[in-house]
């Protein structure tokens, strides 16, 4: 048996053992990717997760104004940035949570998520962050999500649409010198095109293939420049995206080769070891969920690809 089966295999059958919103994370990414009958299964028990059956409101309401702790990648250089925008992440987790409802259960609370947050609120923040490159570039991950999931995946209109030149143009005049700021960059790239496939879901829009296209040859030349400080993490999310566009990068193989030796000593799955930016807070079974979905998707096409 190959790794990546041995890595699926170990995930489901120790799968009750991850904490809630591990096991969500895994499944859905399963679900949408491989239609795996054993994820569909899952999130079918995980329905109360994401619609309890308390207020739907209030359950949002409650997400908004008590947001779960989380681990966050180069926390220090995003501090004073989440401190400027402090609604960024609790509202990034409140549309998470109502497209969520829509795309994988078919519960549409668009209604009772403008009741909470008016559209013109959820707009002035999109706005803000357009509006401020050094925010964009540092919060990355956080920041394209909230703006993919605002204006192409709940809210797209054609006044309201994500400018994904200027996005691209943004990050590439921003410098990226420091092993952070290299992890930051290849986030804010990935995370564009994980975003415009709706986090795997959707196909690429053909109109803008080509700028997603730019964007993973600069990924693909950052991390061959940057081999040895850049986390397995992030290497993987590369191959996905590439998954998505449809490409086979030559980097491949020298990836696959760093996970072959990076299998944890506690089970059959994927640790940072390697590298120098590897994530030595993220070594638990738990912790590797992030990583370890990714591998397994890398093994297989999208099956949204045109």
């Amino acid at each position: 048996m190959n790794l990546n089966d041995r890595v699926l295999r170990y995930y489901t059958d120790n799968f009750d053992t991850l904490p809630i919103d591990k096991q969500f994370h895994f499944a859905t990414r399963l679900d949408a990717w491989q239609n795996l009958p054993f994820a569909h299964d899952k999130l079918n028990k995980m329905r109360s997760y994401v619609f309890p059956d308390q207020d739907v409101k209030a359950s949002l309401a409650n997400l908004l104004n008590n947001p779960p702790e989380g681990k966050i990648n180069a926390v220090g250089l995003r501090q004073s940035y989440f401190s400027k925008y402090p609604d960024l992440r609790p509202l990034m987790l409140v549309l998470f949570r109502v497209r969520h409802l829509r795309d994988i259960y078919d519960i549409n609370v668009i209604d009772t998520l403008l009741d909470l947050v008016p559209e013109h609120r959820l707009d002035a923040l999109a706005s803000q962050l357009l509006g401020d490159s050094d925010a964009l570039c540092i919060l990355s991950t956080y920041a394209i999500n909230y703006l993919y999931l605002l204006r192409h995946i709940l809210f797209p209109s054609e006044n309201n649409m994500i400018d994904i030149e200027k996005l691209y143009e943004v990050s590439r005049a921003t410098p990226a010198n420091t092993p952070a700021e290299i992890q930051l960059q290849i986030y804010f790239y990935t995370h564009c095109i994980i975003g415009e496939s709706n986090f795997y879901k959707w196909p690429i829009r053909s109109e803008h293939s080509k700028i997603y296209m730019e964007m993973i040859a600069d990924l693909e030349k950052l991390i061959t420049n940057n081999f040895e400080d850049i986390n397995l993490d992030n290497k993987l999310e590369f191959l996905v995206c590439c998954r998505i566009m449809g490409y086979t990068p030559a980097l491949a193989e020298e990836i696959y080769q760093e996970c072959s030796q990076s299998i944890s000593k506690d089970g059959v799955f994927l640790v940072d070891r390697l590298n120098n930016l590897r994530q030595s807070d993220k070594t638990s079974f738990a912790d590797s969920e992030h990583r370890n979905v990714l591998f397994i998707m890398s093994h297989s096409a999208y099956p949204q690809v045109t």
